[in-house]
């Protein structure tokens, strides 16, 4: 693969994940603290969900115990990393765009 064709798909990556940060940033976030070091940041996730019955979509951090922070998006369909979520944001953009407005 040439270097004009990596510049090209590099451009391409950068907008697609900057419109995805654009489309996530409407929804409502919350974000909570780990408790444990046993238990991993998508139980403490989980378990803040249960807890306080947040409805999708949303946007979840987990404060970690080591000053760190996780983000994952609540979704109709499940709990997904926000990395994923934001690379494939055309998933998730009916979803979006219905609770947005």
């Amino acid at each position: 693969m040439s270097k004009r064709i990596r510049q090209k798909l590099g451009r391409y990556n950068l907008r697609r994940r900057l419109r995805g940060k654009v489309l996530l940033s409407k929804v409502t976030s919350f974000s909570c603290y780990q408790q444990n070091h046993q238990e991993k940041t998508c139980t403490t996730a989980r378990k803040f969900i249960r807890n306080n019955n947040i409805q999708p979509p949303c946007v979840i951090t987990v404060l970690k115990i080591s000053g760190s922070e996780e983000k994952f998006f609540l979704s109709n369909h499940g709990l997904f990393s926000y990395k994923y979520a934001i690379e494939n944001h055309k998933l998730f953009s009916p979803e979006i765009a219905s609770a947005a407005s």
